[in-house]
């Protein structure tokens, strides 16, 4: 099963009462396993080689930095930006990174800008160092193999000892067959699997990284098969991975009576609470129901939904307010990927279709913000807590105009083509292939 239900009694308007269920998903999307690939040592084919291969199917790795070894800085922070996590690997890659453990975060997060910071940790030649060091900077840890690769659906035992697979010419994990039989252990276990990869054997400048090659097209085998089986594997980072599971584990999803007829309102909180992350980001869920359109909100921001199968399936965020989902009767393009988009104003739109080619990437005041497709086709953003968010079609009308809650959001699925996504004063240009 991927997910976890809970009975709900809901009220439609102020007489009709209803028995209704809900339920948070396993993972995300309703997926049935979870894979996070992780990259050690900062090589220089980690961003000339590895983010591309990842951000061909709108995928994120974890890259972890020894901050000693002379890191790409610039192309970390650009990697960072389009969504892929950079973590920590240690200052000096000793044999133990006791005693770095804080400083190494710290440096990291002076060179790297992204939401939270550096949370999440490789240790070097896999030696755990203190853990109360460990628990004071980071959410999780990342060590080698110990048997157990193939976690189940609440992950490790120990969230400081999180395992992976070590790829590349030590083991077996040197063919796409390796990754994807893997994957598929994965999906029969409902599970979630990680790897660890240094270098390439076949691609750009290691540096440093020159432990285990891994040829880099068996990786990107696994990508592609991993994006021929979307709906069954989620690839997502480590981080992202252990702040999906600490949250599903603590989220319950709780109907609220009352309210307008023809809506459905529900609360979804968590009461996680730690120094290093606010645990914000998006849990999948859905609700029965045998409406043929509906507009879903939270705290008022339109959040992108689908009906498949007789579920209305969404994201939302825990601790972010009121979950409001609406039966509606017409078509709402600005809360609902299932309606047309209407044309906007002048003032709003884009100049013309030839400008969509020619926005750059920016970030807006200093928080780094990403957009991006990801591999179902969702446009994406991250870190946009607060900010106007607004997508335009290529003729330049608006097809969706939301506002940013939690740490990543799903902001917009329509027909393939370019489109430009407005956050704040900042715009990128998207294609959905």
């Amino acid at each position: 099963m991927n997910y976890t239900k809970i009975s709900l009694a809901l009220a439609l308007g102020s007489t009709m009462g209803w028995a209704q269920t809900a339920e948070i998903g396993t993972w995300a999307g309703f997926r049935k396993a979870a894979t996070s690939f992780t990259f050690d040592d900062n090589a220089p084919n980690h961003v000339t080689h590895a983010a591309p291969a990842f951000d061909e199917y709108g995928y994120k790795a974890t890259f972890n930095l020894v901050v000693n070894w002379n890191p790409d800085w610039s192309g970390f922070q650009k990697m960072a930006d389009n969504g892929h996590e950079i973590a920590s690997h240690s200052n000096t890659h000793g044999q133990n990174m006791s005693g770095e453990e804080a400083s190494s975060k710290k440096s990291i997060e002076g060179k790297i800008k992204q939401k939270y910071g550096t949370i999440t940790v490789a240790y070097p030649n896999c030696n755990v160092p203190g853990m109360d060091a460990l628990k004071a900077n980071y959410i999780a840890g990342r060590i080698c193999g110990n048997g157990q690769e193939v976690m189940g659906k609440d992950g490790p035992s120990d969230w400081f000892r999180v395992p992976a697979h070590m790829t590349g010419t030590t083991g077996s994990f040197n063919n796409t067959n390796a990754f994807t039989g893997a994957m598929q252990q994965a999906i029969q276990k409902g599970g979630w699997v990680m790897f660890l990869t240094h270098g390439f054997s076949n691609a750009g400048n290691n540096g440093n990284a020159n432990y285990s090659p891994t040829d880099l097209n068996a990786i990107k085998g696994a990508l592609k098969w991993a994006n021929q089986n979307d709906k069954e594997i989620w690839v997502t980072t480590f981080r992202s991975a252990t702040m999906y599971i600490k949250e599903r584990k603590a989220s319950k999803i709780e109907a609220q009576d009352g309210g307008a007829e023809g809506t459905m309102t529900f609360e979804l909180k968590h009461n996680i609470a730690d120094n290093i992350s606010k645990y914000d980001y998006p849990l999948s869920i859905r609700v029965k129901s045998d409406w043929k359109k509906v507009e879903v909100t939270q705290d008022g921001a339109a959040l992108e939904s689908k009906i498949d199968g007789g579920y209305i399936y969404f994201d939302a965020v825990p601790n972010a307010g009121k979950i409001v989902v609406k039966n509606a009767d017409a078509p709402a393009p600005e809360s609902s990927s299932s309606a047309e988009p209407e044309s906007s104003s002048s003032s709003e739109a884009v100049e013309s279709s030839s400008s969509v080619t020619a926005l750059p990437i920016q970030a807006f005041d200093d928080r780094h913000t990403s957009a991006y497709v990801d591999a179902s086709g969702y446009i994406t953003v991250q870190n946009a807590q607060g900010l106007n968010i607004t997508v335009f079609n290529s003729l330049g009308n608006v097809v969706r105009s939301t506002k940013g809650i939690g740490c990543e959001q799903k902001v917009f699925s329509g027909a393939k083509g370019m489109y430009v996504v407005k956050i704040g004063s900042k715009a990128w240009t998207l294609n959905i292939k």
